[in-house]
């Protein structure tokens, strides 16, 4: 026998109009309300300390209210009504009772209480999530609920195709995000450790090189200034004149063709030079960026290889004509993972290295900082490279081939700025993506689930991250920081193994990829870890009620937001907009998805059919709780391992590891524990098109 029809009164559509329009109003009213609250909550002021009175139970705040000074609570009430007739002008209009027994208000008023009352002023808990996210989010969630975002299907396709680009760059078949790095060091004269700013710099650079069997050896130091004849630019000619002509290999042979190289060499065993890159931290730098990408992830993770470099020749390329045709280096061991290219102080024009990898283009232009700075390039064996004409001058390089080793020893690795992030092959696509008024013209937060494992579930977290990211996780942080991008590495908590919605455009599931899923009968994946509380569902049915009987909506929410400093209750614009944000309507998303499998039509960029995310305040290390027993996940959270709720941020690539968070007791038949896991997370906020000029242009 067929099911029953059943007639709907409303569309899933029209249900989420509905929603949403309660949804605001009451963050509204519950932002008035929170501050009248505040107001009243009595306390003893004794310096930074508070000791708050028990006014705790369902008639808490009415029983306050009745031993509030008369002043007190006038004051309270009068901003009350002020405050709700500006931000829901009309809301009461021909009502002149006392604004707090309003039956709206009243209800919110004791919905909030409790939430209030327990805050216990735990402002001082650190919060790791940048404000311009948050905000952003705010915004675009609220453009969204209120029915003013119109993107068109064009635009959205658009959109979605540059993300699939973007996750190209970072994970696809051929990455290039990091096939090469560099930086560059200034030159400094005078005593080093006098210096204040603790960046990277070097004194001028000491040749020594003989010609031949002759024993006596030459010195030059760079940068040329002429004081003494080792810094003599005739010292210098002497140099390039007893420069061998350097060859290239062809097939199995060493060739000298002028018109595809024309250079000056010395070997390796006949100079010798004050400069070593290790001084620097140039081999700790390239190794984050380069090791990852040939190293399995056990590898990465124990930090058992790492990148040793062998002085193999010095280089000098001259005005008018030195250059370097598209080649590619011959390895000159098994262990030989690519080359490193040092670019000594001396002043000339052209030249630009151009380094190629999977269809992928970076250039470093040293012609500029010649004079004054070494710069250096390193990059993969297996890329295509060249050397443009030099114009004028000597371009003076030295060359060393790049090995993996398996070191005695393991240190904890410590980037310094060094490496410019402009010489990362993703730098001008991301420059160019975010030079383009279409995409994400209101602005967004992109999400990148990191691509390699790290103890951000430790004692050392904090300190870590970022500073231990790697491979394609520290490019990506470093350039979003270059173009002057808020960035933030954040731990993202799991539900139900879930991390993030699932966006089959790009191929993420939401869940970590592993063999503990099942397919539900929609096609979904589900894990199959359970734990207490983790059903979304309207417990009081009035959704459903809504869309068959044209029942009024009374939503129930969840709310994951920190709790709110006295200045952030004050700003009562923002704060309403943060509760929006922070909420979720119980039983929406599982309704929606109900219709959506059902073949009925749903409401186009739905804010309510895909979830939000669950993101950690900070890094914290794993711990066991006690909490539990007959309270669910969303009840004690905030309490062990405080997150913020946030929906709409733009997820480029799924989870990949993740660690265990916490566990706390849970219950069922039989007492239990129940253990989350989390994901770290690069979390980048993009600021509006028109905003973003001013801001690219100083990266």
């Amino acid at each position: 026998m067929d099911p029953p029809h059943i007639e709907y009164r409303h569309s899933i559509a029209e249900l989420e109009d509905e929603v949403n329009k309660i949804l605001i109003e009451d963050c509204k009213i519950d932002a008035c309300v929170d501050l009248f609250l505040s107001r009243m909550l009595p306390f003893k002021s004794r310096g930074n300390q508070y000791t708050y009175y028990d006014y705790s139970g369902s008639y808490g705040f009415w029983s306050l209210l009745e031993s509030a000074p008369g002043e007190t609570k006038a004051a309270a009430t009068a901003e009350l009504r002020q405050n709700v007739d500006r931000i829901l002008p009309g809301f009461l209009d021909g009502y002149d009772g006392d604004v707090f027994k309003h039956e709206r208000i009243y209800t919110r008023i004791n919905t909030r209480w409790q939430g209030v009352n327990s805050y216990k002023n735990d402002a001082d808990r650190k919060n790791s999530i940048p404000r311009s996210l948050v905000d952003t989010l705010m915004e675009k969630q609220y453009r969204e609920r209120a029915g003013l975002s119109d993107i068109s299907s064009d635009e959205k396709a658009a959109f979605t195709e540059s993300c699939r680009q973007l996750q190209s760059i970072i994970e696809g078949a051929h990455a290039t995000a990091s096939f090469s790095c560099g930086g560059s060091i200034p030159i400094v004269r005078g005593d080093l450790k006098a210096r204040e700013d603790m960046q990277p710099a070097s004194s001028p650079i000491n040749i020594f090189w003989s010609k031949g069997d002759d024993a006596t050896a030459s010195k030059l130091v760079l940068p040329l200034d002429g004081s003494v004849p080792e810094t003599h630019p005739d010292t210098l000619r002497h140099l390039v004149v007893d420069c061998d002509p350097a060859s290239f290999g062809r097939g199995q042979q060493d060739v000298i063709d002028p018109e595809y190289r024309r250079a000056g060499k010395i070997n390796g065993d006949q100079f010798a030079t004050s400069f070593h890159p290790a001084d620097f931290g140039i081999l700790e730098n390239l190794s984050q960026v380069l090791l990852p990408s040939i190293s399995s992830e056990t590898d990465n993770q124990l930090g058992f290889r790492k990148i040793t470099a062998e002085l193999y020749k010095l280089n000098v390329y001259s005005g008018p004509s030195g250059h370097f045709r598209k080649h590619v280096d011959t390895p000159r061991a098994t262990s030989q993972i690519g080359s490193l290219v040092v670019c000594l102080p001396s002043p000339f024009q052209g030249g630009k290295l151009s380094v190629e990898h999977h269809g992928q283009k970076v250039e470093f232009d040293w012609s500029e900082k010649s004079e004054t700075s070494i710069q250096w390039a390193a990059f993969y064996s297996d890329c295509e490279h060249e050397i443009e004409t030099i114009t004028a001058g000597d371009r003076v390089t030295l060359t060393y081939n790049l090995y993996v080793t398996e070191p005695f020893s393991v240190g904890i690795s410590s980037p310094t700025s060094i490496v410019d992030p402009k010489a990362y092959p993703a730098y001008p696509w991301i420059r160019n993506l975010l030079d383009q008024e279409d995409f994400m013209k209101d602005g967004g937060v992109l999400g990148i689930f990191c691509s390699h494992a790290y103890p951000h579930s430790s004692n050392l977290a904090e300190l870590r991250l970022p500073r231990a990211l790697k491979g394609a996780d520290l490019v990506l942080y470093s350039v979003f920081k270059s173009l002057n991008i808020d960035v933030e590495v954040l731990p993202i908590l799991e539900k139900d193994g879930h991390y993030c919605a699932e966006d089959p455009s790009l191929g993420i599931t939401g869940t970590v990829p592993e063999d503990d899923v099942d397919i539900a009968p929609n096609g979904r994946r589900q894990r199959r870890r359970f734990y207490m509380d983790e059903y979304d569902y309207d417990s009081r049915g009035t959704l459903q009620k809504f869309i068959e009987k044209d029942e009024k909506i009374q939503p129930h929410y969840v709310e994951l937001l920190p709790s709110a400093t006295a200045a952030e209750l004050e700003d009562i614009d923002r704060r309403w907009k943060a509760l929006m944000l922070s909420r979720r309507v119980c039983g929406m998303q599982a309704l929606a998805r109900n219709f959506a499998d059902g073949d009925f039509p749903v409401k186009e960029n739905s804010t309510h059919l895909s979830p939000g995310v669950q993101v950690g305040l900070s890094h914290r290390p794993y711990k066991t709780f006690d909490y539990g027993y007959d309270q669910g996940l969303d009840e004690v959270i905030q309490s062990i391992w405080p997150v913020q709720y946030l929906p709409g941020v733009t997820w480029i690539t799924g989870p990949k590891h993740e660690e265990m968070a916490f566990s706390q007791i849970a219950y069922g038949n039989e007492a239990s524990i129940g253990t989350r896991y989390s994901c770290a997370a690069i979390l980048a906020v993009v600021p509006p098109a028109k905003e973003r000029v001013g801001i690219l242009s100083r990266g």
